[in-house]
């Protein structure tokens, strides 16, 4: 029998007739990593889901082809052999095999397994977990109806790399399972010290040549599948895995610190926002006209984030210093981290106070350190600097937008001597390891202005905009990178005419991943 798009759509309204409201929960939640779960779910309306799949070509309903191969795989993993069977009926003329060998990957079945598995005693044990160990608040939690959708809050906030621990901690109990997740999570790490990428889902390759790789095979013939698609990226150059998916060169102390992140603390820190917006020399140093909208954004950005953020406006040098000692001298032992906002004019390695004096930015972190204070020793320090740190501006190689009108967050001292804008070679450097854990955030690189008009700078718009989007799924410093990006291509247009663009650098003196939890709270 010939299939046409008419049977083929009939036989998709049929399907949804057949399938339950868990059911249709089940296969969304396969479906994840293709169509937006999230939009299905609040709008209820199923046939939109599989109108949806036709759009991303997963599935196809054509008087020349037609294709139906990601719902058979899905059914057969949820057990569903008389849909199976119901899709058997489209014929085997235009119905072929896709050229992918699968759309459902190792880890979403994995997940999928896991949600299976879960009764409510696993439920309320990983609603349990959110609360205490995610950060999640009572109103997201309400929210939670089913096993789905604590697993889609689990992806939401996590990384593999601390989801997967965390499953196994809750169903430790289920022999089957938990080796399940162990073989996943030993994969994890496998591809995380070879240089491959631990946090994502994995893009699944297509065509005949696809790679099948080590953690897919382990984890599929634990689950009794006959496909492997996983399919983690190779070992970069320099490191080797065995056929049995040992490491040929790196230790378990290497794997460790490469996937380690600070803990977060019982508190998430404190957050001080030094904003100066008028100085005592208007001529040397203009009103800085939008620095408020930084100001709040930053306040409001780490309130979402649990901070207590303490804003300090129009502050001179020598209120500067002895704010930050005060702040040195608070016991941080519950804290998980401090951040430091300064928003003025600057120079090179300097900030400007209200005065209209120049503060060594290494006298700012220098208090912070792990021998002046100790309760912050091993915990990240996150230092963020919207100023000039010099008077050039960069040149624009390739336009890509129009420009913005703004100023620069440099003093206008005629006549100063032109500063170095070359940053000092590896071997010059010589920091002790009381000055490691620090994260310095500069809108600008060494030698170069810092942009701002009347809505806020370029750096802070961006940084608060790419800290709510990606956090807690991306570390802070994979965050810094969008930034980047982002303001790189934000061009700007001085009051004179001149076109000019900006980079942002930071300088980064972690030892571990750095991640900022959102809190569920109004702010």
């Amino acid at each position: 029998m010939e299939a046409t798009t008419s049977n083929c759509r009939m036989l998709l309204i049929e399907i949804n007739e057949k399938l339950s409201s868990d059911d249709f929960q089940s296969l969304t939640f396969l479906a994840k990593d293709i169509v937006n779960r999230k939009r299905i779910k609040e709008n209820e309306n199923r046939l939109e889901f599989f109108e949806d799949l036709e759009k991303k070509a997963v599935i196809k309903c054509g008087t020349e082809e037609t294709d139906l191969l990601f719902l058979k795989q899905a059914f057969l993993i949820m057990g569903k052999n008389n849909l199976v069977s119901a899709l058997d009926k489209v014929g085997e003329g235009p119905c072929k095999q896709s050229s992918r060998e699968t759309f459902v990957n190792t880890r979403r079945k994995l997940l999928y397994q896991v949600g299976e598995e879960t009764g409510q005693e696993e439920l309320q044990n990983l609603k349990a977990h959110l609360s205490s160990q995610v950060g999640v608040g009572k109103r997201t939690l309400d929210l939670i109806r089913d096993v789905w959708d604590c697993l889609d809050v689990l992806e939401e906030r996590l990384s593999d790399s601390e989801m997967f621990p965390l499953l196994k901690t809750v169903y430790t109990a289920d022999v089957k399972l938990s080796g399940l997740l162990d073989d996943f999570i030993k994969g994890i790490a496998i591809v995380g010290a070879t240089g491959g990428q631990t946090d994502k889902a994995p893009v699944q390759e297509v065509g005949e040549h696809a790679q099948t790789h080590t953690l897919g095979t382990q984890v599929e013939d634990r689950m009794g599948s006959e496909e492997t698609t996983y399919d983690p990226p190779p070992p970069s150059d320099g490191s080797t895995m065995t056929p049995d998916g040992a490491l040929s060169r790196f230790s378990a102390t290497t794997l460790s610190s490469r996937l380690s992140a600070y803990d977060k603390g019982e508190n998430a820190g404190i957050c001080i926002v030094l904003n100066n917006e008028t100085f005592a020399n208007a001529n040397t140093h203009p009103t800085r006209n939008g620095t408020n909208a930084d100001r709040d954004l930053l306040e409001w950005s780490f309130k979402l984030f649990g901070f207590d953020v303490r804003v300090y406006n129009n502050q001179t040098c020598q209120e500067i210093t002895q704010l930050l000692g005060e702040i040195q001298q608070i016991d941080h032992k519950d804290n998980g981290a401090l951040v430091v906002c300064t928003l003025s004019h600057g120079d090179l390695n300097m900030v400007s106070g209200a005065c209209g004096q120049d503060l060594p930015i290494n006298s700012m972190t220098s208090l912070f350190r792990a021998d002046n204070c100790p309760s912050l020793a091993g915990k990240p320090k996150f230092f963020i600097f919207q100023a000039c740190q010099g008077k050039d501006t960069q040149d624009v190689w390739h336009q890509t937008n129009a420009p913005v009108m703004a100023e620069s967050d440099t003093n206008l001292v005629p006549n100063m001597a032109e500063v170095m804008t070359e940053v000092p070679h590896l071997h010059q450097l010589n920091l002790a390891p009381a000055e490691a854990d620090f994260l310095i955030a500069h809108s600008t690189m060494p030698g170069y202005v810092s942009f701002r008009n009347g809505k806020g700078s370029f750096f802070v718009q961006s940084l608060v905009k790419h800290l709510k989007a990606h956090s807690p799924r991306e570390d802070v410093i994979s965050i810094l990178v969008e930034v980047n990006r982002d303001v790189s291509q934000t061009i700007g247009r001085t009051s004179g005419g001149q076109i000019a663009a900006q980079i942002p650098e930071p300088k980064v003196r972690l030892t571990k991943k750095f991640y900022l939890f959102p809190v569920e709270t109004e702010v």
